[in-house]
């Protein structure tokens, strides 16, 4: 999995939104090229609470041979919620989610459980390779760290008590 910041959305015919990079991606397991393999429909509800499908890239690498999503920086990996109502959950804007109490609750628990990961990756990548965040580095910015780095942890959440 890859995460882009520099992309652009296409609508087309088929009501699919279509994600275009305008950036490079590298394979996060051997810094190797891609080559394109095809495309996966990904869901994912928006802001305002309107469901949409996005079309992303599955990339292979030409070293590793590895198979890796392309997500546009909207996504968190493996949640349904764009990025943009997650965050507001977090920072406690629940004024301006679109989703049920349970979904929150959710996403809450989620947060705190993986909170210090997160919080400890950032240092690590900082301390090892001089990556630069902000002073207050916001999520969307934490995760593309994580997953461009090969460090997103997704198997965990199953044994994750809700």
């Amino acid at each position: 999995m890859v995460t882009i910041k520099e992309y652009r959305k296409e609508r087309r015919a088929d009501g699919k939104i279509y994600i275009i990079s305008c950036e490079d991606s590298v394979c996060p397991l051997c810094l190797g090229v891609f080559i394109v393999i095809g495309v996966r429909d990904r869901k994912l509800t928006d802001g305002s609470g309107l469901k949409e499908t996005l079309v992303i890239r599955r990339l292979r690498c030409k070293n590793c041979h590895k198979i890796h999503h392309e997500l546009p920086d909207m996504i968190i990996p493996y949640k349904r919620h764009c990025a943009e109502t997650v965050v507001n959950i977090i920072d406690g804007n629940v004024a301006d989610i679109c989703c049920d109490f349970v979904t929150e609750n959710r996403i809450k628990k989620w947060w705190v459980a993986f909170r210090l990961y997160f919080e400890s990756v950032k240092v690590s990548l900082q301390i090892k390779y001089g990556a630069a965040f902000s002073a207050d580095p916001t999520p969307r910015e934490i995760v593309r760290a994580i997953t461009n780095t090969n460090l997103w942890v997704h198997t965990r959440t199953a044994m994750t008590p809700i």
